[in-house]
């Protein structure tokens, strides 16, 4: 005859199911979601052109040049927007190649691509 309840055996393999769930769940939210595809340090081999993009809470801060002159940039959807560094808006975007970015001024498009962080 068996005993009334659940089978501890059972009971314990449900428990590691749902902590599986539950990590892996984290893991995609950690992984996606909410990664910022603008902040770094890139390179525009068009110009020769070194940019930095940090974040800075809600806000991005937009570094190019050799004096490294800071402009406030804004993020909008998949976009952000440099307003007037040069008399005129800077769009950046993600490019279709995975970590490069299109920067657009005055109708032009060039390309932004990673450099490592130490550089």
């Amino acid at each position: 005859m068996k005993p009334y309840g659940r089978s501890p055996v059972r009971g314990a393999s449900l428990v590691v199911v749902v902590l599986v769930v539950l990590l892996a769940a984290g893991l995609v939210a950690g992984c996606g979601g909410d990664a910022d595809p603008f902040s770094g340090l890139y390179w525009e081999p068009s110009t020769g052109r070194r940019i930095e993009i940090r974040r800075e809470g809600d806000a991005y801060r937009f570094y190019y040049g050799a004096g490294k002159r800071p402009y406030q940039a804004v993020r909008a959807d998949d976009e952000l927007r440099v307003v007037a560094p040069m008399g005129g808006e800077i769009v950046i975007r993600p490019a279709e190649e995975d970590g490069v970015l299109e920067l657009v001024t005055g109708g032009t498009t060039s390309l932004l691509k990673p450099l490592p962080q130490h550089q």
